[in-house]
């Protein structure tokens, strides 16, 4: 019954975060540039659970029946009977009868999850164990029977199945938990202003801008020029070119598709486009600016987009996509408090009522 009720919470509390997180979606549907947030959760470790007392029904064994492996270029997707597949989680084993796996950067297996483009990631995935723990490959040749056994150039190293031990009945796990807040950048709305201070980036990257924190990287392209003549954000941060703050003298404006600057018809310098590979790194930084995450490093590879002058980008988010994740979370935390309040009088009845008995 406690068990119930740390399910219920949990899931209470993980709603409403990604109810914070969907409402900021929400308010900045206005916002130039801005790209939404996307909660990801998931399931406590799935745990063993055994019968407390007698051995279990041989009736109701669910007897290895072997692997259903299958393979998509370096990924492999296993599923079995009568046995598990385990997973090092931050906060204990996690016991599967499904299991993803890849190879990965230090040439063991692991989980994964793809990214925007669809491209495997494995950064944050867990370590896959066999029945020694965990499986190196390296750079060899991996293979992995119906049997579950892990070959490595033609030898057996491991196996990936765990046989069900005497007694255990199945697996349960105690609700969900917030993983993490992703940020979806996929392109926004290009709308045209006619205003030629207006910049909008066609494709990847990033405008690079000056502030007294250090450089930040931003998709919103509603620029002006300060007293100075430097071409500046709202919030007055310098946007950066070639050679650092852009300075325009002159009465005619013009930006190419590369990001060239002209005043009155001559190249005067150019816009520092980067175009930032690993963005899941990035973190938002207030007035619609990113940096990246501490103690890591940039990578980048040469801008590819197209700058369009007189034009701005709008936010992703779909106002009706949100609302309705908004509702559903409404239900489900609703649903999740009359759980809590049934498993309350339950206990109040036990304690009251049986008690006396």
């Amino acid at each position: 019954m406690l068990r119930g009720l740390y399910t219920a919470t949990s899931a209470m509390t993980t709603n409403n975060k990604k109810l914070d997180v969907v409402t900021n979606n929400i308010a900045n549907i206005n916002t130039t540039g801005y790209k939404k947030d996307l909660v990801v959760s998931e399931t406590f470790p799935e745990v063993l659970i055994k019968k407390i007392a007698g051995s279990k029904d041989m009736m109701d064994t669910d007897f290895f029946k072997g692997v259903e492996v299958t393979q998509d270029g370096n990924v492999y997707e296993m599923k079995t009977e009568g046995g598990f597949f385990r997973t090092k989680t931050p906060i204990g084993i996690s016991y599967e009868k499904a299991l993803n796996f890849t190879v990965n950067e230090d040439g063991y297996l692991s989980t994964y999850y793809r990214d925007q483009d669809g491209n495997i990631d494995t950064s944050a995935g867990y370590q896959v164990l066999g029945n020694r723990g965990p499986i190196f490959v390296g750079d060899g040749q991996l293979e992995v029977n119906d049997r579950g056994q892990v070959q490595v150039n033609g030898n057996i190293v491991d196996n990936l199945v765990m046989i069900a031990p005497p007694g255990v009945i199945g697996t349960l796990n105690s609700g969900v938990r917030l993983d993490k807040i992703e940020t979806n950048h996929h392109q926004g709305q290009l709308y045209e202003t006619d205003n030629k201070m207006d910049l909008a980036i066609k494709g990847r990257g990033f405008f690079q801008v000056e502030t007294p924190e250090g450089i930040r990287y931003t998709r919103d392209g509603s620029f002006k020029l300060n007293t100075a003549g430097e071409l500046v954000t709202n919030e007055g941060y310098p946007v950066l070119g070639s050679q650092g703050t852009i300075l325009i003298e002159g009465a005619e404006l013009a930006v190419s598709e590369r990001g060239d600057i002209l005043v009155d018809g001559e190249t005067v310098d150019w816009l520092d486009m980067i175009e930032i590979t690993n963005v899941k790194d990035l973190r938002k930084d207030g007035n619609n600016l990113y940096r990246l995450e501490d103690g890591l490093e940039l990578e980048t590879q040469a801008f590819t987009g197209q700058v369009l002058q007189g034009f701005l980008e709008s936010s992703n988010v779909d106002s009706v996509k949100e609302m309705v994740e908004m509702i559903t979370l409404f239900r489900n935390y609703e649903s999740n408090q009359r759980m809590i309040k049934a498993y309350d009088d339950t206990l109040q009845r036990t304690v009251n009522d049986i008690g006396k008995v």
